[in-house]
Order: structure tokens, then sequence, then C-alpha cells
């Protein structure tokens, strides 16, 4: 069968998947430029929850990262069926979220609405940036040079 060499993601369509998926399942969770997707997925994901308690759908996700084309790589190959095309976004998003979630950034439940939320790391990261601003903040307060102002 033709669909067992194509990526996990796109198992069981007859045609390939488009190049445009492809590089962008590569850069999504490739090592040069994975962490900054899903800094940014993380990113969105803590906006969402501030405001609505809630976090975003995978659509409202992808949509965000992807405004132009209304949250998918490319259009689809002619021909596709609905549950074809359904499973092939659905596996799509959810590979590079899992890929996001071992990165340490996001977070969810499976088969949980609303439930992405950032992970681990992500809280790390915010963590030493706030009492990173905390001590420079602190430090001018007591009037002592930020080490940015002076030029040897």
């Amino acid at each position: 069968m033709a669909s067992d060499s194509y990526p996990i993601w796109w198992r069981g369509p007859d045609v390939p998947p488009p190049a445009e998926w492809t590089y962008m399942f590569e850069s999504f969770t490739g090592d040069d430029t994975g962490d900054e997707w899903a800094l940014a997925a993380a990113i969105f994901i803590a906006q969402t929850r501030r405001r609505n308690g809630l976090g975003p759908t995978f659509a409202e996700l992808f949509t965000h990262l992807m405004p132009e084309s209304s949250g998918l790589p490319a259009p689809f190959p002619p021909g596709m069926e609905f549950i074809e095309r359904r499973r092939a976004v659905t596996a799509f998003r959810g590979h590079v979220t899992i890929d996001w979630r071992r990165r340490g950034l996001i977070s969810f439940d499976k088969d949980v609405t609303r439930s992405l939320r950032v992970g681990r790391a992500f809280r790390e990261r915010s963590r030493h940036r706030q009492l990173a601003r905390l001590a420079g903040a602190s430090r001018l307060e007591n009037g002592m040079s930020d080490a940015s102002d002076t030029n040897g």
C-alpha cells in the first residue's frame, strides 16, 4: 500500500501529502525551528487561558500560528474525501503538539476539549524571566547602574 511510505500524520489517503504540509511539519518539529514554534504556541495558550480561563482548541491554536491559510499548511489535494481531510488535519496537529509536549513547552489531556495549557519548561522559563526582571529592577532602585548602561 502506497500510504505506508507517507509520513505518520498522512496515513490513509492514496495521494501523497502536499509538499507544503511536509515542509510545515518539519518547521514545526525540526531541531532548528521547533522550539520557536512551540514557544509561540505556549505564549498564545497562556494568553488565551488568561483571557478565557480555558485553553484554546487545536484549531484555534493552528489558526493563530498560520492565519494566512486558516490553520492549514496548504490546500488539500483534489479528490480527498471529507473523512480523509479530517483525519489528516487531526493527525498533523496531533503529532506537532506531541512534539511540543515532549519539549515541555505545552501540555494537554487526550480527548479533552480546551485542555491545552503551558508546559513545565515554559513555566520555568517564565519564572526565570520574571526573577531576572525583578533583580534588574531592584538593582536600579538601589542606585546601582545596569551593566548595559555603561560603555566601559
